[in-house]
């Protein structure tokens, strides 16, 4: 994997929270295999390397279906 910036991820989250805004706000990430797995206020999902290097690189290439695919893969904590 490419040494990650986080501002790659708040890219992306910002990309996400155009089309859902429940997405919340970064707090933070781990290394998982493939990947990333990133909390937000809200919940958590993962992003493969294959689109962070695309969002790095050349975010234009990062596809709506590939953003449609990370809001599906979006798992809202529950509340207590």
């Amino acid at each position: 994997m490419m040494q990650l910036s986080v501002y790659v991820i708040y890219e992306l989250l910002i990309r996400l929270q155009v089309l859902n805004p429940a997405v919340g706000e970064y707090l933070t990430y781990k290394k998982i295999n493939g990947g990333i797995s990133v909390r937000t206020t809200t919940g958590h999902f993962n992003i493969a390397d294959v689109v962070l290097d695309k969002q790095f690189h050349r975010p234009e290439l990062v596809s709506a279906e590939e953003l449609s695919g990370l809001l599906d893969s979006f798992e809202f904590d529950r509340k207590s």
